[in-house]
């Protein structure tokens, strides 16, 4: 499935477009169809304890119209050991199915609340 960028991904600035392919329940994968960079993308509801509400300008720019429409991931750096890989929870990647419009947003860090990882990862 393609997605239009409508506020760019940080680092891929100049990327337009991206393909989604779900991998399995929690993980997916964009690929750039201009530069074939792919980003491995993990599926919001894998963590818990974790909620926000979107700012209008990315409702408009993402073409929101309900709350159904929409999939939230987080960008997924894996790394050698295992253990140096980092989730970036701060700027989540949200598409929208119906508008097939996608970007990158910026939380508001004090509305996260979380403290430790033990907060956002079930079963810790």
């Amino acid at each position: 499935m393609n997605y239009e960028v409508v506020l760019p991904i940080a680092g891929f600035e100049n990327e337009k477009s991206f393909t989604y392919e779900k991998m399995d329940d929690y993980f997916s994968l964009i690929k750039s169809e201009e530069s074939g960079i792919e980003l491995k993308l993990m599926n919001f509801n894998a963590l818990s304890n974790l909620s926000f509400e979107l700012e209008k300008q990315y409702i408009d720019a993402l073409d929101i119209k309900d709350s159904s429409e929409i999939s939230i991931y987080y960008v997924f750096v894996i790394q050698n050991p295992i253990k140096n890989s980092v989730l970036n929870m701060y700027a989540p990647i949200i598409f929208n199915k119906r508008s097939k419009k996608m970007a990158q947003v910026q939380l508001d860090l004090s509305q996260l609340g979380l403290e430790t990882i033990e907060e956002m990862l079930p079963g810790i």
